[in-house]
């Protein structure tokens, strides 16, 4: 197959892609969504250079689970901030294209987790 300039197509042209700022802002605010089981508008991200690498600044609200309820895992919010921290250095490359350098995590606050619709309110009968 040729181009048009009668070139094989497989040879290479003139150019630069680049991924803008916002984009790569979002998918590290997605990818830290994921990784922390939040919903998207509960993480920012910002991004700088570090050194050459794409430095990023994360601020997760986290959702909490009733007190009372039975605990899911044995995993503390910093073990849960590790493993989301290894996941967007390994993801990131994969989907951006970009290495990760320094990635700080700040957890801002939290809030209860939500009701699902089949999950009643607990209340207290006087």
């Amino acid at each position: 197959m040729t181009s048009q300039a009668g070139g094989p197509a497989s040879e290479k042209r003139a150019g630069h892609t680049r991924i803008a700022r916002t984009a790569l802002r979002k998918t590290v605010e997605t990818m830290t969504a994921r990784a922390f089981g939040v919903g998207g508008s509960n993480v920012t991200a910002d991004l700088e250079d570090d050194s050459g690498k794409l430095g990023v600044r994360l601020s997760v609200q986290l959702a909490l689970p009733p007190l009372l309820a039975p605990r899911k895992g044995a995993a503390t919010v910093f073990d849960q901030a590790q493993a989301a921290r290894a996941e967007l250095v390994a993801r990131s490359m994969e989907l951006t294209g970009m290495e990760l350098g320094r990635v700080d995590i700040r957890l801002t606050g939290a809030k209860p987790a939500q009701l699902k619709e089949n999950q009643s309110k607990e209340r207290r009968v006087q």
